[in-house]
């Protein structure tokens, strides 16, 4: 694989996406919404032909009326105003933009990308009058509340329909994806899960190299890289993660390089000659790394993914 190639793998994500958390109704309807590939939300008694025929104050007043709420009441018109709210942010998602549902006691949350531009109602579900408003998703992730950054903990105690979570976009970023860019830098994460004490040495250590080997790509493929633009999150509860974030093209080949070595493929078997060449100039630090990987079980099986299907993105 040339640099190119290595290149066309990473992800881009767009800076101006939106993140959303939206409710399942007690996860009663979490596994329906993640089998089904899509999400959905109440008030049936309004349809998308209402909605989109209708003028805000003739919604609201749909609303009130089969909320039984009062809209010359200040508390009731409050509560009419948040219910159309929540309905026109649904409708609103944008493709590509990212939502998260939970399940039961949010003992479990899926991620997953809103896929088409427009909202869609479902016949059978219309016939059923219940939650016939949906949005087509591709779910990327399902996972335990226990796998994840404490931060999460905070969305669990979240109890509105729709609400917008773009302030947790970098905790977000790193469980949809593992090697992605976003403006102008690369996003390596490294899902570190040994769950006894880490040896800091080993940590300092795995750093260092990774330090080195982007020195030695940097300067064999002529990239002009900003060396000291290069940063770390660490979040690490034993499992954790370790982030790291660098402008320019270094940091996407160290990725492939990893992900070489953690499949068990030697890397001076590459074709591309300038991969080769590199490689041989830094074998013994690539197998010390390796190591380094199988020491601190940082999860390979995510190192090999961004290059597991050469053609995933389409280039």
């Amino acid at each position: 694989m040339n640099v190119q190639e290595i290149l066309n793998q990473v992800e881009t994500f767009n800076e101006n996406r939106n993140y959303w958390f939206i409710r399942t109704d007690t996860g009663k309807h979490f596994d329906i919404f993640y089998e089904g590939k899509y999400i959905a939300i109440g008030w049936d008694y309004l349809g998308l032909k209402d909605i989109f025929s209708k003028s805000d104050s003739e919604i609201k007043e749909i609303i009130g009326k089969n909320e039984k709420l009062d809209p010359f009441d200040t508390v009731q018109k409050g509560k009419i105003t948040a219910i159309f709210n929540k309905i026109t942010s649904f409708l609103k998602l944008r493709k590509g933009d990212v939502i998260i549902v939970p399940s039961r006691n949010s003992d479990r949350l899926a991620f997953g990308e809103i896929v088409e531009k427009e909202p869609y109602e479902d016949s059978n579900a219309i016939e059923m009058g219940n939650y016939f408003k949906r949005r087509t998703v591709k779910w990327i992730e399902n996972k335990s509340i226990y796998e994840l950054d404490p931060m999460f903990y905070q969305l669990k105690s979240n109890q509105h329909a729709i609400s917008n979570v773009d302030r947790f976009a970098p905790y977000i970023d790193k469980v949809v994806g593992n090697l992605f860019k976003k403006g102008d830098k690369t996003h390596y994460v490294l899902n570190i899960e040994k769950r006894d004490d880490i040896n800091f040495r080993d940590l300092t250590k795995l750093m260092d190299n990774i330090e080195d080997i982007i020195i030695e790509i940097n300067k064999e493929f002529q990239f002009d890289d900003n060396l000291d633009e290069f940063f770390v999150k660490i979040n690490l509860q034993s499992p954790g993660k370790m982030e790291l974030i660098k402008a320019g093209k270094s940091l996407a080949v160290l990725a492939y390089l990893l992900n070489l070595v953690s499949c068990g493929v030697d890397p001076k078997a590459e074709n591309d000659p300038q991969i080769k060449n590199l490689v041989t100039k830094i074998d013994k630090k690539l197998d010390n790394t390796k190591t380094l990987i199988d020491t601190l079980d940082i999860d390979t099986n995510d190192i090999i993914q961004p290059f597991a299907n050469k053609d995933k993105h389409g280039k």
